[in-house]
């Protein structure tokens, strides 16, 4: 199986025919990503440079935990959100990963690693916005958790981070069981608008009523995620269900 046994060519699939082995290659190839950098940090943590096959570049970061590892993936060559915090909003959107591009991320580092079962968790928070480019999104999760052929991962572990794309994040609640992270990052619709140019178009009211509102699995919640920023996002007091995890269902019944 690609996915599975990591195979460089269709020459070495030993479990399907000669004949087979001989066509596949005038009409596939089994690409992978080009290495242009690797920094490791004192921790152990990985920021992995790719190269595309159209000179572009794109990182994925390889994070230790106790027992496991955590991979951050791109979705997008730039970003068109323009975050104030995100250094990726320095470059303009050069285009959409193709479904291919993302599944290499997580194939050829997890080829990398001397135990490849300990990358078990995934993370959708890498360059760019992944609900921007949700075909080629919804496609790669279907192979990143098909137990059978795919890369097994269990939906739970995959987490997909979105700034706040209201419509795209029903319509990923509704064709994926993958986790949903909101890039929260304010509490007031003046300083998110300024640090989040999405939220001119999608507010905080409109935001939070999609997260009552989003169809999750059960036992599931949204999570939210917060920068810091002193002297802008330091100076209120955290209140309930703005910050850490979700629950449509209780927050339905406060």
């Amino acid at each position: 199986m690609v996915y599975r046994r990591q195979p460089d060519s269709f020459a070495e699939m030993s479990d399907i025919s000669k004949p087979l082995r001989v066509l596949l290659p005038q009409h596939f190839h089994i690409p992978r990503l080009e290495v242009r950098a690797l920094q490791t940090a004192a921790d152990g943590t990985r920021k992995y440079l790719f190269g595309l096959s159209d000179g572009e570049t794109i990182e994925s970061v390889l994070i230790p935990e106790r027992d496991h590892r955590t991979l951050c993936v791109s979705s997008q060559v730039g970003c068109a959100q323009n975050c104030r915090f995100c250094l990726t909003a320095t470059s303009s959107l050069r285009r959409n990963l193709t479904q291919g591009e993302i599944l290499a991320q997580i194939r050829d580092i997890r080829r990398d690693l001397a135990a490849p079962p300990q990358l078990t968790n995934l993370v959708f928070m890498g360059m760019g916005e992944p609900l921007a480019n949700l075909d080629n999104l919804l496609g790669a999760l279907e192979i990143i958790t098909d137990s059978d052929v795919g890369l097994g991962f269990a939906n739970k572990r995959v987490t997909v981070s979105t700034a706040g794309l209201v419509p795209q994040m029903l319509e990923f609640g509704r064709r994926c069981r993958a986790s949903l992270a909101v890039s929260l990052n304010a509490a007031d619709n003046d300083t998110r608008s300024r640090l989040m140019p999405i939220n001119r178009r999608y507010p905080l009211e409109v935001l939070l009523e999609a997260c009552r509102s989003y169809p999750l699995p059960p036992g599931r919640r949204v999570t939210f995620e917060y920068i810091l920023i002193q002297g802008i996002t330091t100076h209120w007091k955290m209140r309930a269900g703005w910050c850490g995890c979700f629950s449509p269902s209780a927050a339905k019944s406060t």
